[in-house]
């Protein structure tokens, strides 16, 4: 594995994942987004399975937590740092 190209990648996917804009107004976007992303990232050899595991994991649970934020009618912001995420280093 390259690892500038897994740092940008990881970075950029990590970007995606923060985007609550996104997230909030375009929620199947952009999980379908992250989820491509992530795939691509396996498919180039930049991620690991079980990187790509804690990906899903987190676009999974990010999903979750924003359906049941617009069911109550709120708008919420991501805690990137409560999921456990590949490193970049």
């Amino acid at each position: 594995m390259n690892d500038d190209n897994r740092k940008t990648a990881l970075t950029a996917w990590r970007l995606l994942y923060e985007d609550d804009a996104y997230r909030l107004d375009h929620l199947e976007d952009y999980y379908k987004t992250l989820m491509a992303r992530a795939d691509e990232l396996v498919l180039r050899g930049l991620l690991s399975l079980e990187d790509w595991q804690l990906l899903k994991d987190a676009a999974d649970a990010a999903y979750r937590q924003t359906v049941s934020s617009l069911d109550r009618q709120e708008r919420d912001c991501l805690k990137a740092n409560a999921m456990p995420l590949p490193c970049v280093d």
